[in-house]
């Protein structure tokens, strides 16, 4: 497990079942880490103050060098200030609370790769990385929660939450690169780190080639050193598409060749081909899950539980259950690609638009719910990419990181916060249409342009191959059109979920049944019902999974 809360006045007994309930400096907290690094972890309580620090710090010991202090501790205690949050580096999060001031501080690292909540309302402070934790907790007390409409609207349209909000009124996760401040009635919102592309610079392609090259390697090698530190070896995922390849073949190229590699999908498909070959070029091991057997479509509740209703639980797929299945203890991180495609290129191909004032509407999972939404989430970033990047990809795509910190820590070097500000720093000519990605990949890796993308159909990645790919590409949509057109599901994909549902009568009849069991629980209003309805019962395998996953929440959350 991986669970922390703490409460400044409110019973959390309700938690305990091993005795891991502590008293702190006039508040009570519950701890049951999964703690992979824990010379990196911070727990320090004294008469003044309580310091907590949760995850790993990749330049742990060069700031221990910049501010003077022998031990971590110590360095780290100057999170009063605020300051050393933007010189960390790596996947943390944690809490500072000042009894003289009666003073909370909660936050996250720079690109959210921990997702902490608080609760606050009428002097009650709840602070936990967990919602059922926090659940329990208001309950327990007695305390009336409401469902928010907000974040049903936002599962039923996006699949994932696309601000701070919660299934909770009142519970609301701390952003990326941000720390709220709580005292007694008030609180604060500070930003100390976001993601710019608005200051690029006058460079040629070659000097964008190493300036991208060196700040990779700089993230690669906090990242795997951090798993010698400790003694681990090193988890890897490796696919058919270009981002992880690039992880584990950098990284291999770098001297950290003990790596175990792994993938999930489809049998047969290209992701399992293309990263077999690759991993066994390299001589890495390796594992594959097949998904055909579908058991992960079963795990409503137990996704839902672990990622805080986040994203609909359908989005890990199988990355769970493997993840179950292995054992972990010889490994610190799960190394991933995540979301370096639409770093190191762009979200979209028309500049203007790319730099335009961000807009609702962009990135849905479904369309057949008509909701609109007030522009107060969109403010906070300057342009529709940056949007993008926080919505689609922090907040959707990286949300699997919250199941995953279950077993392990996670990380991505495109997520580096030195990474991201050299590749926002580059024209947008050079990053768009994975131009400076397939020229860095051509002069700096070659060997990694050999190998197929499963993006392009299975076409080398190579600039003078385009003409291929889009054959490729093209043949099979015209294939996934006339299957359409005869009402037939696909199963050329890593992940053919409508062709996987359709094809299993016991996976049908469970959904039916769980929608059943749940459709009338007394926290959802007639207006959700209706659209959770329409959802389910007309709509594809992700619209039946962003409806169940509202049930699910409403069925955890409210009971």
């Amino acid at each position: 497990m991986n669970r922390w809360l703490l409460s400044n006045q409110l019973n959390i007994e309700c938690l305990d079942s091993n005795n891991n309930l502590e008293k702190c400096n006039g508040y009570v907290r519950y701890m049951d880490l999964c703690r992979k690094f824990p010379k990196d972890c911070v727990d320090i309580v004294n008469a003044d103050c309580s310091v907590f620090l949760d995850g790993y710090v990749s330049n742990k010991n060069e700031l221990n060098k910049e501010y003077g202090y022998d031990k971590w501790e110590d360095t780290f205690s100057m999170i009063e200030t605020g300051q050393i949050l933007s010189n960390l580096r790596g996947g943390f999060c944690g809490y500072r609370y000042n009894a003289g001031k009666n003073e909370f501080l909660l936050f996250t690292d720079h690109v959210g790769n921990k997702a902490v909540y608080y609760y606050m309302k009428d002097s009650n402070v709840i602070l936990s990385n967990n919602i059922n934790d926090i659940a329990k907790v208001l309950k327990e007390n007695h305390i009336a929660m409401e469902i928010d409409e907000r974040a049903v609207l936002y599962m039923l349209t996006y699949g994932f939450m696309m601000d701070d909000t919660t299934f909770i009124k009142n519970v609301k996760r701390v952003m990326p690169g941000q720390y709220v401040r709580i005292v007694d009635d008030s609180v604060e919102l500070v930003t100390y780190y976001q993601i710019d592309n608005t200051k690029t610079e006058s460079i040629t392609e070659e000097q964008a080639v190493e300036k991208l090259d060196a700040a990779f390697r700089n993230a690669i090698r906090r990242e795997f050193e951090k798993d010698r530190e400790y003694g681990y070896r090193h988890l890897v995922d490796l696919s058919g598409g270009l981002d992880s390849r690039m992880v584990c073949m950098v990284a291999h190229d770098m001297g950290y060749t003990d790596q175990m590699n792994f993938t999930y999908c489809r049998p047969g498909y290209l992701d399992q081909k293309i990263s077999e070959q690759i991993a066994a070029d390299l001589k890495h091991e390796y594992l594959f899950k097949s998904l055909d057997d579908i058991r992960w479509m079963y795990d409503i509740d137990e996704i839902v539980s672990k990622n805080n209703g986040a994203a609909l639980f359908s989005g890990i797929t199988g990355g769970n259950r493997f993840l179950k299945s292995i054992d972990l203890s010889t490994y610190g991180i799960e190394h991933t690609g995540m979301i370096g495609d639409a770093i190191v290129s762009t979200f979209y191909k028309d500049e203007s638009f790319n730099y335009s004032e961000p807009k609702w509407g962009y990135h849905r999972y479904s369309e057949k719910m008509k909701a609109e939404f007030d522009n107060s989430a969109l403010t906070r970033y300057p342009n529709q990419e940056i949007c993008a990047i926080y919505t689609r990809g922090i907040l959707g795509a990286q949300s699997s990181y919250i199941i995953r910190q279950h077993y392990l820590e996670t990380a991505s070097p495109f997520m580096d916060v030195d990474f991201l500000n050299v590749c926002f720093s580059l024209p947008f000519a050079y990053r768009k249409n994975h131009h400076i990605y397939l020229k860095w990949m051509k002069e700096k890796y070659p060997q990694a342009c050999e190998y197929g993308w499963e993006k392009w159909g299975g076409v080398k990645p190579k600039e003078n191959l385009i003409f291929f790919r889009r054959i490729v590409t093209g043949k099979k949509l015209l294939k996934n059109m006339l299957l359409k057109m005869f009402n037939r599901q696909s199963r050329d994909s890593m992940n053919p979920m409508d062709y996987w549902y359709r094809q299993d009568r016991d996976i049908q009849l469970y959904y039916k049944r769980y929608y059943e069991e749940n459709i009338s629980n007394y926290v959802l209003t007639e207006q959700m019902r209706k659209d959770i309805q329409e959802m389910f019962e007309t709509g594809n395998f992700l619209e039946m999974a962003m409806a169940l996953t509202v049930l699910s929440a409403a069925k955890q959350y409210f009971g």
